[in-house]
């Protein structure tokens, strides 16, 4: 649910941070993130949202391929579109997107979609990177993270890849985030 109560802020590095949730495979999650995010005017915006279906491309309903793309990749764009737009006049600083640093480099098999909607979602950082060096719009691409969201019968898990764990992740994009050294930046966090 999407709020402004200080029940949803939080203090970390002596910073307070309003934490926001909505569902953005749905209409009104959409509409209402768009607005709180016009209404609250943030001075940095972390996009942290992506999925799909796991298993065969062929096999699953094009529905839950579309909910993938729709959540990874096309309101991840609708949201820099309108922040660039009408928030960046109104002091926004920083936009940060969390991709893949597996799947928008290669290919990542049984999560086709995702992957797609990754790939895209780093073309899309990179082209506006460069129409608009001045802006610190950064993407920060994990390797694989142990979370409830990698199936136990994903590859990773299977193969014995190394797995991050999520809260040293987030420790890094924090970190990473509030280093004006790296404006602009794409950092690959991987375990290698």
């Amino acid at each position: 649910v999407l709020s402004l109560n200080s029940e949803n802020c939080i203090t970390f590095s002596d910073k307070q941070v309003l934490i926001q949730s909505a569902d953005f495979s749905k209409e009104a999650g959409r509409d209402f993130a768009l607005n709180a995010l016009r209404e609250y005017a943030p001075t940095k915006i972390f996009y942290v949202a992506g999925g799909g279906p796991y298993g065969l491309f062929k096999d699953k309903d094009w529905k839950d391929h579309k909910w993938s793309f729709e959540v990874s990749f096309v309101f991840a764009a609708q949201v820099l579109h309108m922040a660039l737009q009408e928030l960046e006049p109104r002091g926004l600083k920083q936009f940060v997107f969390v991709g893949s640093a597996i799947a928008e480099n290669r290919p990542d098999p049984s999560a086709a979609s995702y992957a797609a909607s990754k790939h895209a979602l780093a073309g899309l950082v990179k082209s506006v990177q460069a129409e608009l060096p001045y802006f610190d719009l950064r993407l920060f691409s994990p390797g694989y993270m142990d979370t409830d969201l990698l199936p136990m019968n994903a590859w990773p898990r299977q193969m014995g890849e190394p797995l991050i764990d999520p809260v040293v992740a987030a420790e890094e994009l924090w970190s990473w985030s509030m280093d004006e050294r790296y404006r602009g930046d794409h950092y690959r966090f991987t375990t290698a």
